[in-house]
């Protein structure tokens, strides 16, 4: 990416988080990155474009920013561990949830697009990613991975959609709701005896994840 492109990125960052994706055109977009119109459309074919490259550079951030959380901490790689630092980063980065909530019909409209074939590959990796914990003894042997891994989605969804149910939603998540959820996934998921799971079995889960990501990283990046 140019270091334009950057430029135009930030500035589309700022101003759709400020004033929603709808309301900011390309005259806007080029006026507060410094650079011509014309300057905008060399780099992004128009609008659409130029939303999907920021929703693409905005996952790529975010999974980023989860991976090192998990890294850094010395219990990241069991699942209720992982489950937590990957919404607290989502609920810490309001560009992503405004896109998720205000303009998530625009979310949409970029996925019947592409049609679900382009998204299709990404649908099994997390059940591979639960089977990786399962193999390494973080995840209990009597859960189905692919059951579990599509109701953590399904709960994640419901977190992000639910502001807009709470007036402004700026106290929302509700005190305790973040922690409640991790505790759901770990009591669910995890083998009694997880929180004493040896460092081998620690670095696998850790390992596990970083798969994760960089598989998604590729389909993003597709």
């Amino acid at each position: 990416m140019s270091e334009r492109a950057g430029r135009i990125l930030t500035a589309a960052a700022e101003l759709f988080l400020r004033f929603g994706v709808a309301k900011t055109t390309v005259d806007d977009i080029a006026r507060a990155a410094g650079v011509s119109k014309g300057s905008v459309y060399l780099e992004f074919r128009g609008k659409d474009e130029l939303f999907e490259a920021l929703v693409k550079a905005e996952v790529r951030g975010y999974l980023d920013a989860v991976l090192g959380r998990v890294e850094g901490d010395p219990e990241g790689g069991r699942l209720g561990r992982i489950y937590r630092h990957a919404i607290d980063e989502l609920l810490a980065r309001p560009l992503l949830m405004a896109l998720y909530t205000r303009d998530a019909d625009l979310l949409g409209a970029m996925v019947r697009r592409h049609g679900a074939a382009r998204y299709a590959p990404r649908f099994p990796l997390g059940r591979e990613f639960v089977e990786r914990l399962q193999a390494a003894g973080l995840v209990r042997p009597d859960v189905d991975p692919g059951a579990l891994s599509d109701a953590m989605a399904v709960v994640s969804v419901g977190l992000v959609m639910a502001p807009p149910l709470h007036g402004d939603g700026r106290n929302w998540p509700l005190p305790g709701t973040v922690d409640l959820l991790a505790t759901m996934v770990t009591e669910v998921a995890e083998p009694p005896d997880a929180g004493g799971a040896d460092q081998a079995a620690v670095a696998a889960g850790k390992a596990a994840f970083a798969a994760l990501c960089r598989r998604l990283a590729e389909e993003i990046a597709s």
